[in-house]
């Protein structure tokens, strides 16, 4: 055969593959998949590395496919509906199969990967520092950790482990104590001489008291323990986060009210002192809490356990 016989030539399949039974395409039901687990578009494309609009021209190929929309957009962020929602489970599962499927094939099993979801100031002030000792107990066992101020962001099928704050009851979740919430002011040396506590509680009126938006009820049940009910400090400064204002705290910006857990390294190396000996008790603690209805989860219960064990030692040595 020469050169000007394949002129004409034209192989067999000129036309492309069209899926099986009626199947939509992939990478369209993939990235619904992400937007309805995540219940955000910006999420799903982080996870997935593409814009988030090449999540939302997905979800409407997808749309245009089925012929009805696959989500409600709400105040809130996204909702789905009752098909959407199964569809949304159904492709959760297979895609974790496949996963499992290509893993196994090529031989390389992936470690579990364990999500743990709490505050931000416990992570930075407590479980982040602690976390390579679990490494070194655990190396079999991927800690992914999500943070911030309200752990319900995330649905239940995210998140293995949450650490919550409150009286330990929350339907379908078994919680086991961590601490109850013990508070106390903390300063830097900046601030005031460490060799002169306790101070009398009237010093606060020459100082700032850092605050925290969600807890706004700290400073002034303090005061009221100590007997300063009506006591006025020389200003007020507000933080969204808790850890933040911890900062402002060792920075020299005034006064904080915290758990002592979560500064304990600050007291020891002395970027932060106790200036006061008046500790407010709560009935209120931390929790760590696992899914009740979800079938037992080895990981979730192995960090669990080393989290109450190291706590427990970390506190009892305070």
């Amino acid at each position: 055969m020469v050169l000007k016989d394949l002129a004409g030539y034209v192989p067999a399949m000129t036309k492309p593959i069209r899926p099986t039974r009626g199947l939509p395409p992939l990478n369209p039901l993939r990235a619904f998949e992400a937007a309805a687990r995540h219940r955000s578009f910006t999420h799903a494309a982080d996870e997935l590395c593409v814009t988030q609009g090449a999540i939302s021209r997905s979800v409407r190929t997808l749309e245009d496919f089925f012929g009805v929309p696959l989500f409600e957009r709400t105040g809130n962020g996204l909702a789905l509906n009752d098909k959407s929602e199964k569809l949304a489970a159904s492709l959760t599962e297979v895609f974790g199969m496949l996963n499992d499927a290509t893993s196994e094939f090529l031989g390389n099993k992936s470690s579990p990967i364990l999500t743990v979801w709490c505050y931000t100031s416990f992570a930075i002030g407590y479980l982040i520092p602690h976390l390579p000792e679990f490494k070194l107990h655990h190396p079999q066992i991927k800690v992914r950790l999500a943070s911030g101020t309200d752990s319900m962001e995330f649905s239940e099928d995210q998140i293995d482990v949450r650490i919550r704050y409150g009286r330990g009851h929350w339907k379908g979740y078994e919680s086991t104590l961590l601490f109850k919430e013990e508070l106390r002011p903390v300063c830097s040396p900046k601030l005031l001489d460490p060799k002169k506590r306790p101070y009398n509680v009237d010093i606060l009126r020459a100082l700032t008291l850092l605050h925290q938006d969600l807890r706004r009820n700290d400073w002034p049940e303090w005061l009221e323990l100590a007997g300063a009910v009506n006591l006025r400090p020389h200003d007020n400064l507000m933080f969204d986060e808790l850890s933040v204002a911890y900062q402002g705290a060792i920075a020299g910006l005034g006064v904080v009210i915290a758990q002592r857990a979560y500064f304990r390294r600050e007291l020891e190396t002395g970027q932060l002192f106790e200036p006061f000996d008046h500790v407010l008790h709560r009935d209120l603690g931390y929790y760590v809490t696992i899914p009740s209805e979800r079938r037992v989860n080895p990981q979730a219960i192995a960090f669990r356990d080393w989290l109450v064990n190291t706590l427990q030692e970390s506190l009892s040595a305070a």
